[in-house]
């Protein structure tokens, strides 16, 4: 599939080596959390894992590794009903901690795009959207640690129900990905598109 519109936006810069965080309360229903630091390749993974485990939502945010390996992440929450207070978590534990044993139920994609053309650099390109609901990108990014690839830089927006993602992604070595792996992760994603085609056509169907 063609690449969508993909431009760079403008991020900080992580602060430090050493791992942290920071934790906002913006409404009574919305926080937001800032970490930084070295993370590790699968950071991601285990922190969004996490947060669905504990029915805390990612509605948006962005996240992007400089040059010396060091992560600044910005991430709104959501807490579910029956969600622990956000202020109680040790979310460097999330990022951290042993990852959560559910991979985040399947992948359903109503679009993806695919893109390792020069004007993104040494990386591969990848855009979904997809209905949204808890642990879509923690599904999405076990789905592609299982292929040894790792987002450098992602941005994460829900809207109207619908989850609009975007990486920018390496090997966990730091290598673009070959294009055996491209072909890959390309069937995997074409797969779950097809699951939702057929879901929406099951759906569609009159009743017998």
């Amino acid at each position: 599939m063609t690449a969508l519109d993909h431009r760079a936006e403008l991020l900080p810069f992580a602060i430090g080596d050493d791992p942290g965080y920071a934790l906002t309360h913006l409404t009574r229903a919305h926080w937001s959390v800032r970490l930084w630091g070295n993370l590790g390749p699968l950071w991601a993974d285990a922190f969004s894992l996490g947060l669905a485990s504990a029915r805390i939502s990612i509605l948006r945010g962005f996240a992007r590794q400089d040059g010396a390996g060091r992560w600044i992440a910005d991430f709104v929450l959501a807490p579910g009903a029956g969600a622990p207070e956000p202020s109680s978590l040790d979310f460097l534990s999330l990022v951290f901690g042993t990852p959560a044993p559910d991979d985040g139920g399947p992948i359903v994609l109503s679009h993806y795009a695919l893109d390792g053309g020069p004007d993104v650099g040494p990386t591969l390109y990848l855009e979904v959207r997809g209905p949204d609901r808890l642990g879509f990108l923690g599904s999405l990014l076990r789905a592609l640690g299982r292929l040894e690839l790792s987002p450098r830089e992602m941005l994460i927006t829900t809207r109207d129900g619908e989850a609009l993602d975007r990486f920018f992604l390496k090997t966990f070595s730091g290598a673009v990905p070959s294009e055996q792996v491209r072909r890959i992760l390309g069937a995997l994603l074409d797969s779950a598109v097809l699951a939702s085609r057929a879901r929406a056509a099951s759906a569609a169907a009159p009743a017998s």
